[in-house]
């Protein structure tokens, strides 16, 4: 089904969709120190980056910029780590039988991803309708790296594999292929924050075993994102509903326990008509999703 017609969107929906990628990393974050305090006897050693989080987060609904720096981000890892550590010393080994030093990896690899969505960030606020080269093989090694750290995340949960021939019982299959007509593929800064949800987006709602197809094409007048998975799929009826700000389907909403806001596909339809895009959801029940993008190219690298 073709996505038609006008979704109204407020001026505040439109900023919380601007900061979206950057609040939910922080979400993560906070989610994580909060459940280490629930299994450690010592809960008050994490407080003060706890904080500082809280502090961030006010600090992007707002789009404060001047909070978004690199200086603020080392002021933040010093405080998260410093903390760590000295919660390893107190307790080695968490109530739940995790040992303490297993997060300091889990937070390495969340602040790599927060690190990259506050250059993107930036680079928006500075223009916001840019459109920027990437190079393919950079773009998918950044992209693996991204299910890299959902997998980390995960604790243990799954693992995101590119093989068939190595997919286990929980394991996620993903396919992820880019071709252009050149070396590289031109976007919307945005546009990349909109691929990388609508992909954790068809993990979340897809069981462990699933498989995940992601495809970008880019042609002289076409940049085409294709996203599919054999999960829960959407009621054919709520796929026009579905884009609307905070809404989650009816079947999902007390099967997929989630810290997300329910936008981004929200997310997605902004950008598209953005940018003069289309948008097709295709869904059955049980059976899986499928989202396409179309957007008229132009940019750098000779597409116009």
């Amino acid at each position: 089904m073709e996505i038609v017609g006008e979704v109204e969107i407020s001026e505040a929906e439109i900023d919380q969709i601007e900061m979206h990628s950057v609040i939910n990393v922080l979400t993560v974050v906070s989610s994580q120190l909060q459940l280490i305090q629930m299994s450690s006897t010592y809960p008050e050693v994490l407080e003060a980056p706890l904080e500082m989080i809280a502090e961030l987060a006010d600090a992007a609904r707002e789009q404060a910029q001047e909070k978004f720096d690199f200086q603020t981000l080392k002021s933040l890892e010093k405080s998260l780590f410093g903390a760590l550590r000295s919660l390893e010393k107190k307790q080695p080994e968490l109530t739940d039988g995790t040992p303490t030093e297993d997060y300091t990896l889990i937070f390495r690899e969340i602040f790599r991803v927060l690190s990259i969505r506050i250059e993107e960030l930036n680079k928006r606020w500075n223009n916001p309708d840019a459109w920027e080269a990437y190079s393919i093989n950079e773009f998918e090694k950044d992209f693996k790296k991204f299910f890299h750290a959902l997998e980390k995340n995960s604790k243990g949960r799954y693992r995101i594999i590119y093989n068939i021939a190595e997919q286990e019982e929980k394991d996620y299959l993903v396919q992820f292929k880019i071709s252009s007509e050149t070396s590289s593929i031109t976007m919307p800064i945005l546009l990349k924050d909109v691929i990388r949800d609508l992909v954790a987006n068809a993990r979340k709602y897809t069981p462990p075993g699933g498989a995940i197809t992601v495809g970008i094409s880019q042609k002289k007048d076409t940049l085409r994102f294709v996203v599919e998975d054999n999960g829960y799929g959407i009621p054919e009826e709520e796929i026009p509903e579905i884009v609307k700000f905070g809404y989650r389907g009816s079947n999902v909403k007390e099967k997929v326990k989630t810290m997300g806001g329910g936008f981004g596909l929200t997310k997605a339809w902004y950008v598209t008509k953005k940018f003069g895009g289309r948008m097709w959801i295709k869904s059955e029940l049980e059976r899986g999703t499928k989202v396409i993008l179309e957007l008229p190219s132009k940019g750098g690298n000779g597409i116009n």
